[in-house]
């Protein structure tokens, strides 16, 4: 009895502290999840916003060559509603040839408009024009209006479309709208091949206001496995089989999860485990042009290993946490904190608490082996920094360098990857062409020149060499070409930012 009496401190303290490792454990699981489905978040949005770059971009080329078309700029100038037919048959034979190309590159629709809302060339439904969308399509109502490019998501007659709307002048004078429209069915292609993961696109059947769309909309349709109220938008990526083994083994159980997610119109991630991985559903929602409601969404599926076990893992833990000693328990926290340790000496640089050389190496390599290599390599130096340990001593020029990197990693974007070479010199990894990385490093330099380092105030300046990713390049010849870069602008005085 005395034993047994002795023994309940220790038990109580061995199942305080199993209890409360348990909720951290728990803690932990459940931020990992978040981080994990946060990721796969990011990498969809990222994808889908690539898509609607590159529909801006073909839209912007396609409304400069036809503002630039002084024929059609003359056709739709002396467009009246008197001669619409005329000015219809003319404009179409015209931009056939033309259309046909753009159908290649992916354009779905292109739509000429007059200054009062009239339709008067569809090319992609040459034989329907003349009707007046002042009603129906606030987008194109708003351009003529205001007058401005505009973009986005709007349903028309008988589909949705991504839409790239211009104003159109000939000699000052304002004629009319050009409209580029992109299907959803492109957009999934494009997400896909950016990311190469499955997507597909939902699109809320109330969208389509009228039964016209059953019979006259260029994409198929059927129902959504993921919500009763949404459609499916059919590619040549879709299966019936999958869908019918996901809607009964991923969605079904995430049924709740799902209607909660789109009731909130926002963006988010559910996951379910089935056969031996987690199966990631990623949602991002497309909102409407007139009043930015949530009327679409891209869906992503995507399996993760990583959680799936990690998962499985935390399970075998809490059972061996119900016969664990306070042994075990101080041992698992020494690993776990020396397996954290041993991480960031591996990724980070001991002084300057930024990536070292062999991880940005690692990450490049890695980063030059994605299908998305619009990168640049920016290469930066601190100017005359042998001064600093001269007249200052190292532990002084080792202070210089924190603040120094402390300046390049708040400076730069989350999403790229600072990361110190060498000595004085640093590299980044920047997520964007070489003109806008020359903006940001304009930038960068001018902090650096106006800030005040260490207990002597002192005042330095740096250098910076940059190149941007080209199709016949190496990650060797892209550095290589960022330090001479570098080496130019040193060899011009210094304190400045040049680009190889």
């Amino acid at each position: 009895m005395k034993r047994l009496k002795n023994s309940l401190p220790i038990l109580l303290i061995v199942l305080t502290v199993s209890i409360g490792l348990y909720f951290l454990i728990t803690l932990y699981k459940l931020d990992r999840i978040d981080e994990t489905l946060n990721e796969q978040a990011s990498y969809l949005e990222f994808s889908y916003k690539q898509g609607l770059d590159r529909f801006n971009v073909i839209g912007e080329n396609i409304y400069l060559s036809l503002q630039n078309d002084k024929e059609f700029i003359n056709i739709l100038a002396n467009t009246t509603e008197s001669n619409i037919d005329a000015s219809h048959e003319k404009m179409y034979q015209h931009l056939k040839d033309e259309f046909h190309r753009l159908k290649l590159s992916g354009v779905m629709g292109l739509h000429i408009l007059s200054p009062n809302n009239v339709s008067i060339l569809r090319m992609h439904k040459p034989g329907k024009y003349g009707d007046d969308l002042s009603s129906i399509r606030p987008m194109i109502k708003t351009v003529n209006e205001e007058k401005i490019h505009l973009h986005g998501f709007e349903e028309g007659k008988s589909s949705h479309a991504f839409r790239e709307a211009f104003p159109v002048y000939k000699s000052g004078r304002y004629i009319g709208v050009i409209e580029v429209l992109f299907s959803s069915t492109k957009l999934q292609d494009y997400t896909m091949r950016a990311s190469n993961i499955h997507t597909h696109f939902i699109v809320n059947r109330n969208v389509f206001k009228t039964n016209e769309w059953k019979s006259k909309t260029s994409e198929p349709y059927e129902q959504s496995i993921e919500h009763e109220d949404f459609l499916f938008s059919f590619n040549d990526h879709i299966n019936h089989a999958t869908l019918d083994i996901s809607k009964k083994t991923i969605i079904a159980p995430l049924r709740e999860e799902i209607n909660a997610g789109i009731e909130s119109g926002k963006s988010f991630e559910v996951f379910q485990t089935f056969k031996g991985t987690a199966k990631i559903v990623a949602f991002y929602p497309v909102k409407r042009f007139v009043d930015a409601k949530p009327v679409a969404y891209i869906v992503s599926y995507t399996s993760s290993d990583k959680l799936y076990n990690m998962l499985e893992n935390i399970n075998i833990l809490n059972i061996i946490l119900v016969v664990s000693t306070i042994f075990i328990y101080f041992i698992i926290i020494r690993l776990v904190a020396k397996n954290e340790d041993m991480i960031n000496e591996l990724k980070y640089d001991a002084l300057t608490n930024v990536y070292n050389r062999k991880y940005f190496m690692n990450y490049i390599h890695e980063a030059y082996k994605s299908s998305n290599k619009d990168f640049s390599i920016v290469m930066v130096d601190i100017d005359f920094f042998k001064n600093v340990n001269d007249t200052y001593g190292h532990q002084y020029g080792d202070l210089v360098l924190k603040d120094f990197a402390r300046i390049l990693k708040t400076s730069f974007r989350s999403m790229d990857i600072v990361a110190r070479y060498g000595g004085e010199e640093f590299i980044v990894l920047i997520h964007t062409n070489a003109q806008n990385s020359y903006n940001i490093t304009q930038e960068i330099r001018k902090k650096v020149e106006a800030y005040e380092f260490g207990e002597e105030s002192i005042k330095l300046t740096s250098s910076f060499g940059i190149a941007e990713f080209q199709d016949d390049s190496s990650v060797e010849n892209i550095i290589n070409r960022a330090d001479a870069a570098l080496y130019k602008a040193k060899e011009n005085g210094r304190n400045q930012v040049q680009i190889g």
